[in-house]
């Protein structure tokens, strides 16, 4: 019966591949995130030390090609919540799969801790949006947990932020967080986590490796020129609290 066992990460890629074509062939740019994509973009999170568990996956579309990408997952035999759809499609909409998993369609923003822009700039093709999009969704969660810091390894380990094409790109990670102080120190808070997570799981070669990478945002995210909002929140700092903590949608 389907949904009787959790799906595994190559099954919840293969689903999520299928979306994606359907979409383009529908004119719609459908991108994934969340730990899936770091799966599809990261081969060290589908091995120990850092391979973890996944139970559905989360796409993000383009507000203008929201109704477009609704159609795509009812016709691909997707049933989607049309209470919660009514009430909240003009940010986030939810399809249960054929198979018993839930997806989560975020229309154009990512928003838990902090607000994060991504439909007006997804990646012209591939399966994820881009991979500093990826991370940063990862880093703004103030309260983050064990899953979102391997993640987290996963993406420093295999797509160091170094300057090439590859990798992270180091210019696109730091703008949000120029002109946000609060985005930033939560991201600043969380990575001395990620680097003693992959001190716990890696080897000392890869944790270094890691640790660099962390290292190279770090200072990027200190040169960046900063808005002048930016310098008037942070001299309130954490006397008043810079973040929101996400709504439980149930």
């Amino acid at each position: 019966m389907p949904g009787d066992s959790p799906p595994g990460g190559a099954e919840l890629l293969a689903a999520a591949e299928e979306i994606i074509a359907a979409a383009a062939a529908a004119g719609a740019t459908v991108r994934l995130l969340g730990g899936i994509a770091v799966y599809q973009l990261a081969p060290s999170a589908r091995t120990a030390p850092l391979a973890r568990a996944y139970h559905d996956y989360d796409v993000v579309v383009p507000s203008r090609q929201r109704a477009a990408a609704a159609r795509v997952f009812r016709d691909a035999g997707y049933a989607e919540d049309p209470h919660f759809n009514a009430l909240h499609g003009a940010q986030r909409m939810i399809f249960a799969a054929p198979a018993g998993f839930v997806v989560d369609v975020l229309v154009g923003t990512f928003q838990m801790c902090h607000r994060l822009d991504l439909g007006h700039s997804l990646p012209a093709s591939g399966l994820t949006i881009h991979p500093a999009d990826l991370l940063l969704t990862k880093l703004q969660i103030v309260q983050i947990e064990e899953k979102d810091l391997l993640d987290a390894v996963a993406l420093l380990l295999d797509l160091p932020p170094d300057g090439t094409p590859a990798g992270i790109e180091a210019g696109r990670f730091v703008a949000p967080l120029a002109g946000d102080w609060g985005f930033h120190h939560t991201v600043e808070r969380n990575l001395p986590k990620v680097v003693e997570c992959a001190r716990a799981r890696l080897d000392a070669g890869q944790a270094q490796a890691v640790a660099a990478g962390a290292d190279r945002l770090r200072q990027a995210m200190a040169a960046a020129p900063k808005s002048v909002r930016w310098k008037m929140r942070a001299r309130v700092g954490e006397k008043v609290t810079w973040y929101e903590l996400p709504e439980e949608t149930g």
